[in-house]
């Protein structure tokens, strides 16, 4: 039997792969390689179908609450992260955390699985919703936390899936992405992926613009300085911003946000920056500055030194995702790299070379007292321990506004949340650092308040054999909120954990646990910590109401902010 001849006027079928391989395979792309989150069955098949390609990795989390917070902490170092949930109550318990992405500017994309398109369109009333055959109440929801969303239809799967990753990555922003059961695996054309995900065209006339705006107000200046703030470290743009400031001789503060994301050590760095709140020789710095620039700073109450950093005139130059700005206008839409590349040939430009004192160290915070074990001596034991090529996370209260007046190691940064100032953010976060950066290990310094809400992240942190060191700063209670107000208040108090017995727990004792109520304990324990190859845990005792420095500078600002 003699088959037939193809009609040469009908293309070929288009090779097509599902919906979920495609999606796996721009989140490769984007340089993803682990998914957060907690399975459910309206994402189920989802799952299964990434799964089957052996491209991403899954990291399951107790709660959407922490594999949020994991998401985050990835998404900083990676450029991108990614928290699964299911509809509903997955979604909305993982919500804190995509709204702390949102107002901290980190690409996490938050995927869930939701109903299938036949139920949405009977509108059956099905669990996991109010039982009212109302289906879009979730993605309004996000919609005031996320940048972009979008709710995958048949037609449209391909170019829903690379809106959604294109605009959290370009803007450093959160984005939603709903997957309906029944879409999970529809077929997408597979011809898209030979088109580069963040293939943007070039924007020579803006750019050339900006360029001479910015030159023009760095021509004849004798003093100007740079801030650095978190939405530049979003970016991992510290070299060059480096190469910027040492071409054009231009000194660097950082906020608090951003610490150590420029070296700390390099002789051009002059300190952290928040108003006249935190370092008085930053202020002065930026003050006599005859122009200022800032890259991507967001000035919010803590940031600003509640309000008393200088405020925009027309010598401020400031970047930020998506535009380059002079004297508070827009002069040109460009993304942050490409405007930064911008002001590089600016700034070269210049024929003077800035000169500045820096004064003394920041260390100065921390006199040493004595031999007791204080919040003062804590810090200064572990400022003279801190490893080189530390992932240090403090946890929001004392341990951030302590760890913020530290000078970092080489190869060290720090993670926080100023912004947000979530309590609990910082040890789930730890599992998420560890996972997108293993070459550093993580130092978690937090309060037992705080880990009182995440402490089960420390089960998938032990799961996936990480070895973080984990200080817990036992003071019973939320410390923070008695030096802001009220310190004798019950409502400030938490029941006592007997530490040791929980940690070995949730972590089937795959950890080496430490109680410390004194200097020479301390130091033992961190010694021992660094030397072992396993998760590490140090309880210190400290007093109830003692609290760094800064934290108290923080207490007044705000007393005065009411």
């Amino acid at each position: 039997m003699m088959e037939s001849a193809p009609n040469p006027g009908t293309a070929p079928p288009a090779a097509t792969m599902p919906a979920g391989e495609y999606l796996a395979r721009r989140l490769c792309e984007a340089g993803v390689g682990h998914l957060f989150g907690v399975p459910g069955d309206f994402n189920l098949t989802l799952l299964d179908t990434i799964a089957a390609t052996g491209l991403l990795e899954w990291i399951g989390s107790p709660n959407e609450l922490g594999a949020g917070y994991a998401a985050d902490a990835y998404a900083r170092r990676r450029g991108l992260g990614v928290v699964v949930t299911t509809y509903g109550v997955g979604e909305l318990s993982g919500l804190n955390a995509v709204a702390g992405s949102a107002a901290e500017s980190v690409p996490v994309l938050a995927i869930t699985g939701s109903p299938a398109t036949s139920s949405v369109r009977a509108g059956r009333l099905v669990h996991h919703t109010l039982a009212d055959g109302v289906f879009n109440r979730f993605e309004r929801v996000y919609s005031e936390v996320t940048i972009a969303q979008e709710v995958l239809t048949a037609e449209q799967a391909g170019q829903q899936i690379d809106a959604v990753l294109r605009a959290a990555i370009i803007a450093r922003m959160p984005a939603y992405l709903s997957i309906p059961a029944d879409l999970a695996t529809t077929p997408v054309d597979v011809a898209r992926l030979e088109t580069p995900l963040l293939a943007q065209a070039a924007l020579p006339v803006a750019e050339q613009v900006f360029v001479e705006a910015a030159a023009a107000v760095l021509a004849g200046a004798e003093h100007p300085v740079i801030i650095v703030g978190h939405i530049a470290a979003r970016f991992h743009r510290a070299a060059e911003i480096v190469s910027l400031a040492t071409a054009a001789g231009i000194p660097i503060v950082t906020q608090p946000s951003a610490k150590g994301h420029v070296d700390e050590r390099h002789p051009l760095h002059a300190g952290v920056y928040a108003g006249d709140m935190v370092d008085p020789r930053t202020a002065k710095i930026v003050e006599a500055a005859d122009a200022v620039i800032h890259l991507g700073t967001v000035m919010s109450d803590v940031l600003s030194g509640f309000w008393t950093d200088r405020p925009v005139d027309p010598v401020t130059i400031a970047l930020t995702a998506q535009g380059a700005y002079i004297g508070g206008e827009l002069v040109a839409a460009l993304p942050f790299p490409q405007a930064l590349r911008a002001l590089h040939a600016a700034a070269t430009g210049r024929t003077r070379t800035a000169s500045f004192d820096p004064g003394p160290p920041v260390n100065d915070t921390y006199p040493n007292p004595g031999g007791d074990l204080t919040q003062a001596t804590f810090w200064q034991t572990l400022q003279a321990w801190l490893p080189e090529h530390t992932a240090l996370l403090a946890d929001t209260g004392t341990s951030f506004w302590g760890a913020l007046a530290l000078t970092l190691p080489a190869g060290s940064d720090l993670t926080g949340q100023p912004i947000w100032n979530s309590i609990g953010y910082c040890l789930p976060a730890t599992l998420g650092q560890a996972v997108a950066d293993p070459g550093r290990r993580p130092v978690l310094v937090i309060g037992d308040g705080a880990a009182q809400m995440t402490v089960q992240d420390l089960s998938p942190i032990a799961r996936c054999g990480l070895t973080p060191i984990v200080i817990l700063l036992n003071n019973a209670g939320y410390t923070i909120e008695r030096v802001l107000q009220s310190p004798d208040a019950g409502y400030n108090d938490i029941a006592p954990w007997p530490w040791p017995q929980v940690v070995g727990a949730l972590t089937g004792g795959r950890v080496a646990v430490f109680s410390v109520k004194d200097l020479t304990g301390l130091r033992v324990a961190l010694e021992a910590a660094h030397d072992l190859r396993t998760m590490s845990f140090i309880e210190v005792t400290l007093g109830r109401d003692d609290a760094p420095p800064l934290l108290r500078a923080l207490a007044e600002r705000s007393g005065a902010g009411k």
